[in-house]
């Protein structure tokens, strides 16, 4: 059997795995997380885009073994990305099932996998469209850990923590994520991963409706630098494209 045929195999029965837990669970994550609600959390339309995700998961898994570079690829990434599918499946049954502990261990492994696809795309992505559903996965896995972990900690009750309580940290990681969302896509010239924060921080200041003035500034702070980010970076390569097409080859 070859490389391809094997990780074919591997890759593809992990993702029917992944989309088969996730309808078998029947419940909307929206709908839990609604259930006993964090301030951090988005509208319940935010999370939608996990639809997104999968359908350019499926696009990218189609390209990997019907394209040249396939292989190569395939060697880079080897078992990561069918260990990412389990979790995300096995991710979606605790959290539906408001095993809140389990799953915020479970997608904190999902988030670790996510960091490695990523960085091993990233030294050499032979096309954009390899790195493009990883920018918004795991874009949307670090808003969705973050949003986990409040989760649990409302289930448990817990009000306050190191002296601050829950509205004051929300400030603060919405500060840290938004710092976050612009160092990777300014390090990794990455245009798309800022917008992921974009669509939460929308989805943030839609769901409080003004109730809570300084969340609004800093959400809106936020999505400023977050959309300059991203202008920044598709400025710069689509600079770096216009200038490799106009640079002759060397011989």
């Amino acid at each position: 059997m070859t490389l391809k045929k094997k990780f074919g195999m591997i890759y593809t029965l992990s993702f029917i795995l992944m989309l088969t837990l996730n309808y078998l669970s029947s419940t909307d994550v929206g709908d839990i997380a609604d259930q006993e609600q964090a301030i951090i959390q988005p509208a319940g339309y935010v999370f939608s885009i996990w639809g997104l995700i999968y359908l350019l998961l499926l696009i990218w898994l189609i390209r990997l073994f019907v394209s040249r570079s396939g292989e190569k690829m395939l060697r880079r990434l080897h078992y990561w990305p069918p260990a990412n599918f389990v979790l995300n499946g096995l991710w979606i049954v605790a959290f539906t099932q408001e095993w809140f502990l389990i799953s915020v261990m479970i997608i904190a492994a999902l988030l670790l996998t996510l960091i490695v696809i990523y960085k091993k795309i990233d030294k050499d992505p032979l096309h954009w469209f390899n790195r493009a559903p990883f920018s918004v996965y795991f874009a949307w896995g670090t808003v969705a850990t973050i949003v986990n972990v409040f989760r649990w900690l409302l289930d448990r009750d817990v009000e306050e923590l190191m002296g601050l309580n829950e509205y004051q940290w929300t400030l603060i990681l919405l500060v840290i994520a938004t710092g976050i969302a612009m160092f990777v896509s300014l390090v990794h010239l990455d245009w798309i991963y800022p917008l992921v924060f974009v669509w939460t921080y929308v989805g943030i200041i839609l769901e409080h409706e003004n109730q809570l003035f300084l969340l609004m500034v800093i959400c809106s702070m936020a999505i400023v630098f977050q959309v300059l980010s991203s202008t920044i970076v598709a400025f710069v390569r689509l600079k770096q494209k216009v200038s490799n097409r106009h640079t002759p080859a060397t011989t």
